[in-house]
C-alpha cells in the first residue's frame, strides 16, 4: 500500500517519460522540431522579426500568470487524476461484454461472422473504427461541454487560459476530465462490444509503443501545437478533415465568430457534419481566455479546482432569491 501511494506521488514527475501523455519527452522534442522548420521555412505568418529563441520561447507566453498557475495546477490535477479518476473509469462496468451477451441473447446467434485467423486488414479495420468512434465520443463530449451551462461551469477551467502552451491539456476540472473520459468509455464499449459479437475477440487494435495507432500519430506530429503560440493552418481541404492547430486556437479565441467552433480532436469532418466547423483562411491575431475578465478567478491551482462549484452555487442563490421576490409580489 506504501508503495502504491508513494508511485501516486510521483505520478506528475513520471508522465513525461509515459508514451501514453501528451507531453512524453519525445513528443515535445517533435513538437519543437516541427516549430523549428516553421520558423526555418516561413511558413509562420507571425512577426518574423524575433529571433528563434523569442520564437520558440516567448517570455510573455510561458512566464504568463496563466502559464504559471497552470504549471502548479498540473501537479493537482495529475495526481487526482491517477487517484480518483482513472480507478473511478476503471470501475465502470465492462460494457462490450454486457453489449455483446445482449446481442447474442435477442438475437440467438453467437459470433455469427467469427473470424478465427484474424488477417492484417482486420486488425487495420477495427483500429480504423475505434479511432473513428474515439474521435467522435470526443466530439459529443465537447459540444455537450460547450452547450451545457451545468457542464460549461467545470469546462470554463480549460477555456480560463489567457496563453496557451502544451501545459494547457492538463488545465481540465477533474468532472470534465471524468465527463470526458466516461463518454469514451461507454461509446468505445458499444462499439468494441458490437465487434465481440460479430466477429470475436481475436483481433486486437494497432498500437505503437503501447499507444493506439492513431492518438500516437497525433500526438508525435501536432497535438502539442495545438495548445501552443504556434500558427499552424491546413490547406483549406484538409482543414475539413483534419483538425489543424490553428483551427483549436480558433476554439480558445474569444471572438464571438469563434464561439462554439471546432469542437474536433483529430478530426475536423465531425465539425463539417454539424455546422460547427471554422476553417481560417489566414492567419488571425487571437485573444484567449474567457470575456468580462472571468479568467481572473482562475489564477490559482485552489481556483481553477473550486471556482466552478461557487458560479454553480451563486447561480442557484440568484436563482432561489428571484423566485422568492417572484413570490412576493
Amino acid at each position: 500500500m506504501i508503495q502504491i501511494q508513494n508511485l501516486r506521488i510521483l505520478y506528475p514527475f513520471l508522465v513525461p517519460l509515459t508514451s501514453s501523455s501528451p507531453i512524453y519527452w519525445l513528443y515535445i522534442l517533435s513538437a519543437l522540431l516541427i516549430a523549428l522548420t516553421i520558423y526555418k521555412l516561413g511558413l509562420s505568418q507571425q512577426d518574423k522579426q524575433i529571433n528563434l529563441r523569442q520564437y520558440l520561447f516567448p517570455k510573455e507566453v510561458y512566464l504568463h500568470p496563466s502559464a504559471i498557475a497552470e504549471y502548479k495546477y498540473y501537479f493537482l490535477s495529475s495526481l487526482l487524476e491517477i487517484s480518483v479518476i482513472l480507478p473511478i473509469i476503471l470501475s465502470l462496468p465492462n460494457l462490450a461484454n454486457i453489449i455483446c451477451d445482449y446481442l447474442t441473447e435477442i438475437t440467438h446467434l453467437t459470433t455469427p461472422f467469427l473470424i478465427t485467423h484474424p488477417q492484417w486488414y482486420h486488425y487495420v479495420t477495427l483500429s480504423i473504427v475505434v479511432a473513428l468512434v474515439g474521435d467522435f465520443a470526443y466530439y459529443c463530449y465537447h459540444y455537450l461541454a460547450h452547450r451545457n451551462s451545468f457542464f460549461w461551469e467545470f469546462h470554463k477551467v480549460h477555456h480560463s487560459a489567457d496563453v496557451l502552451t502544451p501545459m494547457t491539456v492538463y488545465r481540465s476540472h477533474p468532472l470534465d476530465l471524468l465527463l470526458s473520459m466516461s463518454i469514451g468509455t461507454v461509446m468505445l464499449g458499444f462499439a468494441t462490444g458490437i465487434w465481440v459479437y460479430l466477429f470475436g475477440n481475436q483481433v486486437s487494435y494497432l498500437s505503437i509503443y503501447g499507444v493506439n495507432w492513431e492518438i500516437f500519430l497525433f500526438y508525435l506530429t501536432v497535438a502539442n501545437l495545438r495548445h501552443s503560440h504556434i500558427w499552424l493552418n491546413y490547406p483549406h481541404g484538409v482543414s475539413h478533415v483534419l483538425m489543424s492547430p490553428a483551427q483549436h486556437h480558433i476554439h480558445h479565441s474569444v471572438e464571438l465568430k469563434h464561439y462554439d467552433k471546432n469542437f474536433g480532436y483529430i478530426l475536423s469532418f465531425w465539425d463539417w457534419i454539424f455546422g460547427t466547423l471554422y476553417v481560417p483562411q489566414s492567419y488571425e491575431k487571437l485573444d484567449f481566455g474567457l470575456l468580462d475578465g472571468e479568467s481572473s478567478l482562475f489564477n490559482n491551482p485552489i481556483n481553477l479546482l473550486v471556482q466552478p462549484f461557487k458560479s454553480i452555487w451563486q447561480k442557484y442563490d440568484q436563482q432561489t432569491s428571484k423566485k422568492q421576490i417572484n413570490s412576493k409580489i
